[in-house]
């Protein structure tokens, strides 16, 4: 992984390894579906499809989402989970751009999520750990088929 996009999860500046990302869309309204995890706004369509939507935010952190639902989301895949790979959207607040893992490495993420901490544009970075963040997801995707 050598590049990654920088987003807006919440208040804090995170980092999503660029081979999980597909696309970035604008959220769809999303329809409401039961589930365990907090951060599991319901599903959005997709344009054939329709994939599950969660709070990057909320997700990282355990909470809930905003009551407001951000304009834009990122496509993710993960996988496999059961064979096949899995697309999700993750809600963000905003993309800033790509950074290069080249830029100042700072050191070790204080979170259990990250992968290392980056200076970019000015400010600090946690670059999420695509190993845990496929973890929450399929622990989300899970309780949602439960629920």
């Amino acid at each position: 992984m050598a590049r990654f996009l920088v987003v807006q999860a919440g208040r804090e500046r995170v980092g999503l390894g660029l081979e999980l990302v597909r696309e970035v869309v604008d959220v769809g309204t999303p329809r409401p579906v039961p589930a365990a995890r907090a951060a599991m706004r319901g599903v959005m369509q997709l344009r054939e499809r329709h994939v599950s939507l969660l709070h990057l935010g909320a997700l990282l952190n355990g909470g809930a989402p905003p009551d407001v639902i951000a304009e834009t989301a990122v496509i993710v895949q993960i996988g496999p989970a059961q064979g096949r790979p899995v697309q999700v959207a993750l809600e963000v607040e905003g993309v800033e751009d790509v950074a290069d893992r080249a830029v100042a490495t700072v050191g070790e993420a204080p979170e259990p999520w990250g992968a290392g901490v980056w200076q970019v544009a000015g400010g600090l970075v946690t670059l999420i750990d695509s190993a845990a963040l496929a973890a929450m997801i399929t622990s989300s995707q899970h309780q949602a088929e439960v629920a």
